[in-house]
């Protein structure tokens, strides 16, 4: 009885920091350290399109970033926070995250590409749900969500896609004509 009684006080608390702690911006993702809310690594994308199998294998469009093989923001695979959002009023937070793994490239690239979407050959839409994490959102308070990942996720580079919702909509590209996402990398 006392061990139940001491976590759910540990929880308590640690859910009281969280509330206690203000996010700077809705539909845009945090991660919780220490109690303390942290930002993401926010870059700038280009959105480029890319021909599989001369064609044949339907294109790409990717999200790509340039000259950063690496997210600055790391965690440890089965190690991760908590990652939190806050949403606009009346918002269904349903399938509104997705978060991608970057595809592999060459070791002597320099660059992080994440996929988008995908059409086939004949113009019909791609299944690319292998590169594509849905995670849950459970509301901890008022407009505030945790965002639930799986239990693991495998080492290499995420990025959440980014979301074209509320007053952040017009704030999604840049003056570069990139698109802001935002990035973390998982070590095995």
């Amino acid at each position: 009885m006392k061990k139940i009684t001491l976590l759910l006080a540990i929880q308590f608390v640690f859910l009281c920091k969280i509330q206690a702690q203000e996010v700077e911006k809705d539909f845009v993702p945090y991660y919780v350290k220490d109690g303390n809310v942290e930002s993401f690594e926010r870059k700038g994308a280009k959105i480029e399109a890319k021909a599989i199998g001369f064609g044949y294998g339907g294109v790409n469009q990717y999200l790509t970033i340039f000259n950063s093989k690496y997210s600055d923001v790391r965690f440890k695979s089965g190690d991760t926070p908590k990652f939190i959002m806050s949403l606009e009023e009346g918002t269904d937070p349903l399938d509104l995250v997705i978060i991608t793994k970057a595809d592999v490239v060459k070791k002597r690239k320099k660059y992080r590409r994440f996929i988008q979407k995908g059409n086939s050959m004949g113009g019909g839409n791609k299944d690319i749900s292998q590169h594509l994490i849905f995670p849950e959102l459970k509301k901890i308070e008022g407009n505030l969500y945790e965002i639930i990942l799986p239990a693991s996720l495998s080492p290499g580079e995420y990025a959440f896609q980014p979301i074209y919702k509320g007053k952040e909509a017009n704030n999604i590209m840049a003056t570069s004509g990139a698109v802001r996402i935002y990035c973390f990398g998982i070590d095995g």
